[in-house]
């Protein structure tokens, strides 16, 4: 029995990518970390905002009338900056992060007319982080005191790499070009420090090319 459904799922996967439409996109990807401390009955929670560029690929594959699965996979960069000044002494954090997202997304299209399709879509998203740095650098005038880098995801870090989200957007294609929007909720803890809990969002825009 097995191997008939992996027969038919096969056969399915064979027609869909015979009909399926390759996309490029890019877009914009603000990202939001959310860390929340819990002590007792006291809870501390604190935001990361992160800004985020995005860049990929992506199939959509019929599945049965307009009902389309869409594979995709995308590099992500978010980065993030802050400065503070005390007494005359300043403080600059950087941060930044590279991503490799793989998308899933069924998608539900409403055809207007032979130009214009506009779809609403929804699915997983896995993501895999390949690096993460903050590096600050701490200086009076011009003289540095002290300069250093923490690696998110070293083997001293409590940090976890891999992340789940639940996506939902809406798609707008007219001829080749598509615009697309939506919001990522992560669904995994990013984190194993005790009594504490990181979870990452983010809304996107982007614009895609049917080849």
């Amino acid at each position: 029995m097995k191997k008939v459904f992996a027969f038919a799922f096969a056969v399915l996967m064979f027609a869909g990518m015979a009909n399926a439409q390759l996309g490029i996109n890019v877009g914009y990807a603000p990202q939001t970390y959310t860390n929340t401390y819990t002590n007792g009955s006291i809870s501390n929670t604190t935001n990361t905002e992160m800004t985020g560029i995005f860049a990929g690929v992506n199939y959509n594959m019929p599945l049965t009338g307009d009902l389309c699965v869409s594979l995709g996979a995308q590099y992500r960069m978010n980065s993030n900056s802050d400065e503070e000044t005390l007494l005359g002494v300043t403080t600059e954090t950087k941060k930044s992060q590279s991503l490799i997202d793989v998308p899933i997304l069924f998608n539900y299209g409403l055809q207007f007319s032979d130009d214009l399709k506009l779809s609403v879509f929804l699915g997983p998203t896995v993501s895999y982080a390949l690096a993460g740095t903050t590096k600050t650098h701490t200086y009076a005038g011009t003289t540095t005191i002290l300069d250093t880098e923490a690696n998110w995801y070293d083997d001293n870090s409590n940090r976890k790499a891999l992340d789940l989200s639940g996506t939902i957007g809406i798609s707008l294609k007219y001829h080749n070009i598509r615009l697309f929007g939506g919001y990522n909720m992560g669904l995994l803890n990013l984190t194993d420090a005790d009594n504490t809990t990181l979870k990452g969002t983010n809304i996107f825009v982007g614009l895609g090319y049917c080849l």
